[in-house]
Order: structure tokens, then C-alpha cells, then sequence
């Protein structure tokens, strides 16, 4: 075992000791399909550099308050203290390809009727998108690498110890992703290549029949150091093709950081690779490094007392700098033995890319001096150019080793999380982060439970956060989408988007059948009749305005039996309906069933006999909305019932067709307050995540609902949440409830309409999602009373205004529509 300190940041063996072109350059000799690449070219037998690459997601670690940082810094301090190689953490700004960015978030619609809408959308994409730090798009990597006989060691080697460092990751909710030669090939290539990152492809088995040189596809045409109109070098700057690179370390590592520097580093509009190159030193050579320094201190000490005595100054102490060494190196063998932490070399790098000389010295100077002030300081590496990028690269490879000793603790604050992000290929558009100013898009269909709700005061803006959804579920996919919209909220989109509006109320003339045998197919019969008398019963508690009693109970569900008797066993072209139930309730001899066929007499053959008739709605279109403003208060939770029973149907029938439905319940409160219909819909919510299905509930009562079992079960199964603007009372229960902490919950306390906090999945995230007000978007989704009084007194104004004006230039402006009138019907 070495017993020198020093040899544990030795340098790599460069590959080719004297490249002979850029190709060579590149500080890698060979790379396996599972990821794992041979840094140095040695001869057979002897020990050589692995390592191995993962992708680490970003966490909520800004948003916490102390106490959590501290936990969460013990947390990542026990994985550094796990690590006994050398290991890097890499974060790079990478240049984003925003042809593909375009091509995974715009909607891509052909038909020319929502030209309207797809255009804003997509415009509303964009200024996200050029607003996202210039066009960058930030990555962490960690990088793990060691010395081995063979590559089948190597593998072993990573093989042991992912599983406990993928725990570790996911412990810090944070999620640790292997790369392979593909995956890591594509991030050495966004370096060597940056703007041309969308014609990155490989095929490693490809690039193996036909032999190909994989270094030829990433590798740029020119490496140079720059020179100026004189040909003078000045050593600390690079060209890379038409590109200007430059590399700087840190020299002296500062007494105290502040544990969120990276992400004032790596917030700048500049493309960057910052790099904290570690390697671990055992614990018995640091500890024996540090007694034989302290044992050294210990004589200069005593030669300079011994020195003093003689000369007669017996009251003489010895020097600050030697009492200051001593008490320092009692204190690191202090940490070392009591503390449980370990000790790491550790070297800091950044390379900045430009696209200009002009350009590549101002992001310098405003690195730098964002560095310097959090205590920082980085200087350019003087003619070790190559040396430091290739040291900062995503590989296991030193070329530098300007490294300075550390414990576990000031390793750990240089944190490298800040915020969790919110990335999936295909997913919706969901508004940008807070923090970091990513977009985030997300796919609710990957969620273990893709159901959830939107919460917020009046105003907050959650009928435009689901109507965002619903337009880009509708234009983007094939899935369905159904409403129910108590207020009525939702006729103009639906008319926009030729979906159905159904209306419901005296004298409409739409019916819905609540005994519609849809589901049969898909049920067994005992199964389908349970429900079907769970129905009853919940039309029934609504009737009669309260809980039924247990022989109540009996007779409906005995009605049941016999109105689907036949059909059961052979299911008939024609449902049963209402009036048929009514009968047979009619027959029935019992006292309980004289009230109850009494109490349905009114819904049977009275006025509000909308849904004792035969369906006559067209409830296939895609987008089917219904309208519940006009049932009235004796009809709205039977309606609703009703509904949820047509719409579970519907939701069967497309699961056995392939596709998905997407139901949104605006004002879900008014659901809750009756047992059986939260009953009825927390069966809804287990149901449909099995048939492809997706709940979204809207309200603002949470503090009223909540105490509703199913509904706190609903929320507590929910892993798509979207928090707008909460009064103090709901931002508190649900801080307790979802286990949110006080600085994010800040985001909802007097936020602005669809601002907030997004959960999706296990983790919450800022989010803005506003909308521009002078977009279509805005003003076919706005509801605001208010400002849709005072847009028509505007107009009303300038129409008085345009007719005042001359003839020639009135024409002119009336020939002219405004943006709003080219696409709202």
C-alpha cells in the first residue's frame, strides 16, 4: 500500500505521449458498450484507469430550510464517506438544440381549424424556451474511476458498489442513471461539437461490424491554442474549430463556501463544464500524514523554546504561526478520529466556450467575478490548456493536479443539487421552474398514479392550468377528454374545439341513462350488479337527503336483481331505465318500498325526469363536456352520480379500444359532501389507473373536503398535484397533509394566477405557468369576471373611437382583425 499521501492524485497516462492529431487528443483508449472506457494505454499486465459514468437528477435542496440542509448534507456526506477511489462531479451548461426542443414541445396539429390556438401555444412555448438561460439546458454527471489488471475487474468493481450508491441517490430523492458508450459518447461530443448536437448518432454494435473509429465522430476538425494578428500565444486560451475555449482552476481553496455556490456558478448565460475532481486518501495514511506533521511541529516547537531558554527569555511563548499549526493539526486529527469523516484531495475546474474571442473575455470576467464573490477565486491555467480541459471532461482522466486537501464536510458544501426538474421527452408543457427557469414538461401516463388535482383559491387560475392540459391532450395525442363542469365554465372551449357540451336542466332534452349496460362487457355480472345497486343506493341518499337505512338498502338492491334479470344473462338491446326500475319498485310489497318508489316519482315521471329516459346524447366525441349550471339543487347530486357512472362506462369502452381518458371534476367539493358520491368517485379514482385513465379533481374548499376519508385517501393516491395560490389556513393543512416544507410553501402563499408548486410524483417543484393576457390562449380559458367586463368596454371604446375617424383610415382598421378575432369563434 502506498503510505505517501501525494501518490493518491497522480496523474493519468496520457493515451498517445505525443498526439499526432485531434483525435488523440481525446483522453480515452477504449470504450465497452456497457459505458465503462480504458483511460490509459499501458502495456499488458500492468494496472490501468477505468471508469464509469452516471447521470444524477437534480433535488429540491435551495428550497429547504436549514434544519433540512443539514440532514440532507449528512445524507450526501455519507456517500462521499462510501467512496474510496477517485470520483468527479461534472455539471455542464450544454448548448441546447432547440430544433428538437421545437420538436418534442410544440403541438404539431394539420388541421387548420385550431390554427388559433396552436399558434399561441406554440408561441407561449417558445418565449419559455429562448428565455431558458439562452438556450441551455445544465446536466450532472458522476464520475467514478479506478485502477485495475483487467476490464472484467473494473466491471466488478462498479457492479459492487452501484446498488448501495443508487440507494444513497434515491435517499437524497435524487436518482443515479448509468450511462453507456452511447450516453457518454454524446456528452464528450457535445463539447467537441457544441451546435451541432442534434447529429450526434451512434451505434456502437454498427460502429463495430463496420470498424469505425468512434473518436472520428466526436471529435472536432481543429484543437489550437490561439494566437493573435502577431502569432503571439497567450497560453490561456483555445480554439476548438470556430469556437474559443478556456480553462481555469481554483488555487486555494477557500476556509467556508456557501453550500449553494455551484448554482451561482452554473446559473450565468454561459456554456460551462465545472468539474470538482476528488480522490479519497485512506484513512490510516491521512492519519499517519497528519501525526508525522504534527510530530514535525512538535520539534520546531521545542527547538525554538530550547533556543529561547538559553537566551534567558523564560516567559517567552512560542510563535502564533507554530501555536496555530499545532491547534489546527489537533483539530484535523480531532475530525479524523472522532468525526467519521475522511479525506479527499480535491481540485476545481472550468472551461468556458464561446463563440467569440469578445464574447469568451467578458463570460471570463463575469464567471470570475461571480466566483470571487462567493470567496471563490479561479485563475487560468497558463499554458496547461489541454491539460485542464481534458481534466474537466466527463471521463476518469487527471491531467492536473492542482489539488488541495479536505475533510468530508467542506467537500459535501459544494452541493451540487438545487432544485428537481421536471424533463420528459413527451411530455405536456407545464410551465417553466421557478428557480432554475427550465421548462418543465411531464408525462402523467409514466406516474405510477397519473391521477391528481388542481388546488387553489377563486382566481387562482385553475380552470386555465386544466384547460392548458386538455387543449395540448387533445392536439397532441388520441386520448379522450371529458368535463364535468358544474358552472358551465367550459362551453367555449368545447365549441372551439368542436367537442360536445352537454347541457343539463329542465327542457334541455338531454338524457342519460344511469342503468346503461356499457360496462357489462367488461364486468362480471355479480360484479356489475353490485355496482349497479352501489348506484341505487347513492341516487336514492341523494332523493332522500340523507343516509338510508339497512332494509331500504334490501328493497333497492332486490329492484335491481329483477330489473336486470334477463338482461344480465342476456344482454338486451335495450337498457332498462328509470321508468323500468320504477315499476318494479311499484311491485315490490314492503312499506320501505312505497317511500322509496314515492320519493323517485318525482325523477320518473315529473318535471326532472331528464335521466329516466334513454340515453340521447352524442357522448363519443372526443371532447364531451357536461354541463351541470342548470340542474338545480334537487337534481345536482343525482346528476353528478349519474355522470360519473356514464363517464366510468365510457372510460371501459376505451380502455378495451387502446386508448386513454383523461376526466377533469371542476368544484369536486360538491361531490364530497354526500357519503355516497365520494363513495362512488374514490371507486372512479382506484378504477381507472388500471384502464388507462387519468382523474383530475379541481377545488378550492380543501379545508372542507379533507376530513372526507375518501377524498384525503384520493389526495394521499394522488401523484400529480398542482398547489396555485392557497389562502393561509390551506397552505397549512396541506403542508402537514403532503409533508410540504415552509419555504416551499411560500410559492403558494399570495402567488400570481398559475404560480405554485407542481408535485409529479414524489417531488415538488416552483412552477410559473402564466399565461401572456394579450395571447388567444388567455382569452379563450379567461373566466374573470372583471377583466372580460372591462375587454368589452375597451372594445366598446375603440369601436366609438374608430368611427370618429376619417373614412379612409377607419377602412384601414376595420380591414385589419385583431389577433383575438382571427381565431375565437
Amino acid at each position: 500500500m502506498r503510505r505517501d499521501m501525494k501518490g493518491y492524485k497522480e496523474k493519468t497516462v496520457p493515451v498517445y505521449p505525443v498526439p499526432r492529431s485531434v483525435q488523440e487528443l481525446i483522453p480515452v483508449s477504449r470504450i465497452a458498450e456497457d459505458g465503462i472506457f480504458e483511460l490509459e494505454n499501458l502495456p499488458e499486465g500492468a494496472k490501468k484507469l477505468y471508469d464509469k459514468a452516471y447521470l444524477f437528477l437534480d433535488t429540491n435542496f435551495a428550497v429547504l430550510d436549514e434544519e433540512e440542509q443539514r440532514d440532507f448534507l449528512k445524507l450526501y456526506c455519507s456517500v462521499l464517506n462510501s467512496l474510496n477511489v477517485s470520483f468527479k462531479v461534472c455539471i455542464m451548461n450544454n448548448n441546447r438544440d432547440m430544433e428538437q426542443a421545437r420538436k418534442e414541445l410544440f403541438i404539431r396539429c394539420k388541421d387548420t381549424r385550431y390554427e388559433g390556438i396552436v399558434e399561441s401555444f406554440n408561441s407561449h412555448i417558445g418565449s419559455a424556451l429562448s428565455g431558458e438561460r439562452g438556450g441551455i439546458w445544465q446536466a450532472r454527471l458522476f464520475i467514478l474511476s479506478v485502477k485495475r489488471d483487467t476490464p472484467e475487474q473494473a466491471r466488478e468493481y462498479f457492479r459492487s458498489i452501484e446498488s448501495n450508491l443508487a440507494l444513497a441517490f434515491r435517499r437524497m430523492q435524487s436518482e443515479l442513471i448509468p450511462l453507456d458508450a452511447a450516453g457518454r459518447l454524446r456528452f464528450l461530443y457535445a463539447f467537441y461539437r457544441m451546435g451541432q448536437e442534434g447529429e450526434f448518432q451512434f451505434d456502437f454494435q454498427e460502429a463495430v461490424r463496420r470498424r469505425a473509429d468512434w473518436r472520428d465522430l466526436i471529435s472536432p476538425r481543429v484543437i489550437k491554442h490561439w494566437q493573435d494578428e502577431y502569432g503571439k500565444f497567450d497560453g490561456i486560451t483555445l480554439q476548438v474549430d470556430e469556437r474559443y475555449v478556456r480553462a481555469f482552476y481554483v488555487p486555494v481553496l477557500p476556509n467556508s463556501v456557501n453550500t449553494q455556490i455551484l448554482d451561482k456558478l452554473m446559473g450565468g448565460p454561459w456554456k460551462v463544464i465545472l468539474t470538482l475532481d476528488a480522490a479519497a486518501i485512506p484513512q490510516e495514511v491521512a492519519r499517519k500524514r497528519l501525526e508525522d506533521l504534527y510530530l514535525q511541529n512538535a520539534r520546531i516547537i521545542e527547538k525554538q523554546q530550547e533556543v529561547r531558554n538559553k537566551a534567558g527569555a523564560w516567559s517567552s511563548d512560542i510563535t502564533y504561526d507554530r501555536r496555530r499549526q499545532k491547534e489546527d493539526l489537533e483539530s484535523y486529527m480531532d475530525i479524523l478520529n472522532d468525526n467519521d469523516e475522511k479525506m479527499f484531495y480535491l481540485g476545481i475546474y472550468a472551461v468556458l466556450t464561446a463563440e467569440s474571442k469578445q464574447e469568451l473575455e467578458n463570460q471570463a470576467v463575469a464567471f470570475c467575478s461571480a466566483a470571487e464573490g462567493e470567496g471563490l477565486r479561479f485563475a487560468p491555467a497558463i499554458l496547461e490548456q489541454i491539460e485542464t480541459v481534458n481534466t474537466a471532461l466527463p471521463t476518469g482522466a487527471r491531467f492536473c493536479t492542482r489539488m488541495s486537501p479536505v475533510f468530508t464536510q467542506p467537500l459535501a458544501a459544494f452541493a451540487p443539487f438545487v432544485v428537481h426538474e421536471l424533463s420528459h421527452p413527451d411530455g405536456l408543457f407545464y410551465g417553466i421552474n421557478q428557480i432554475s427557469k427550465n421548462i418543465l414538461s411531464g408525462n402523467r401516463k409514466k406516474l405510477q398514479n397519473g391521477n391528481g388535482f388542481i388546488l387553489g383559491v377563486s382566481g387562482g387560475g385553475k380552470g386555465m392550468e386544466a384547460k392548458q392540459e386538455m387543449i395540448q391532450v387533445l392536439l397532441r395525442t388520441e386520448d379522450e377528454v371529458l368535463v364535468i363542469d358544474p358552472q358551465n365554465e367550459y362551453r367555449d372551449i368545447a365549441k372551439y374545439m368542436g367537442g360536445q357540451f352537454v347541457d343539463f336542466g329542465s327542457g334541455r332534452g338531454h338524457n342519460i341513462n344511469p342503468l346503461d349496460t356499457d360496462t357489462l362487457e367488461y364486468m362480471d355480472p355479480r360484479a356489475f350488479v353490485t355496482d349497479k345497486t352501489e348506484l341505487m343506493c347513492g341516487i336514492f341518499s341523494q332523493i332522500l337527503g340523507g343516509e338510508i337505512t339497512a332494509q331500504e338498502k334490501s328493497v333497492i338492491g332486490r329492484c335491481v336483481r329483477l330489473v336486470y334479470g334477463q338482461t344480465v344473462k342476456h344482454v338486451k338491446k335495450r337498457a332498462p331505465t328509470l321508468n323500468d326500475y320504477y315499476t318494479v319498485m311499484q311491485s315490490q310489497p314492503e312499506e320501505q318500498a312505497y317511500d322509496l318508489q314515492l320519493a323517485l316519482e318525482l325523477f320518473v315521471t315529473g318535471a326532472l325526469n331528464m335521466f329516466a329516459q334513454p340515453t340521447n346524447v352524442n357522448v363519443n366525441n372526443r371532447f364531451v363536456v357536461y354541463g351541470t349550471a342548470d340542474l338545480g339543487q334537487e337534481q345536482s347530486g343525482i346528476g353528478m352520480l349519474i355522470m360519473l357512472e356514464s363517464i366510468r362506462a365510457r372510460i371501459a369502452r376505451n380502455a378495451k379500444r387502446g386508448k386513454a381518458t383523461w376526466l377533469y371534476i371542476d368544484e369536486l367539493h360538491n361531490l364530497a359532501y354526500q357519503e355516497y358520491a365520494a363513495r362512488y368517485l374514490e371507486k372512479i379514482w382506484k378504477e381507472v389507473r388500471k384502464m388507462g385513465g387519468l382523474c383530475t379533481g379541481m377545488t378550492q374548499n380543501i379545508v372542507d373536503i379533507l376530513p372526507t376519508k375518501q377524498i384525503e385517501t384520493m389526495l394521499y393516491n394522488s401523484e400529480y398535484i398542482s398547489l396555485l395560490n392557497q389562502a393561509d389556513a390551506e397552505a397549512e393543512i396541506l403542508g402537514q397533509v403532503l409533508g410540504i416544507s415552509d419555504p416551499l410553501l411560500a410559492y403558494v402563499h399570495n402567488s400570481e394566477r398559475g404560480c405554485g408548486l407542481l408535485k409529479f410524483g414524489d417531488v415538488f417543484i416552483p412552477k410559473d405557468n402564466r399565461l401572456p393576457k394579450d395571447s388567444v390562449m388567455y382569452q379563450l380559458f379567461n373566466t374573470d369576471f372583471h377583466e372580460i367586463q372591462a375587454a368589452r368596454k375597451r372594445k366598446k371604446e375603440l369601436k366609438a373611437a374608430v368611427e370618429r375617424m376619417p373614412n379612409d383610415v377607419r377602412q384601414v382598421i376595420e380591414d385589419s382583425p385583431t389577433e383575438g378575432e382571427k381565431v375565437y369563434p
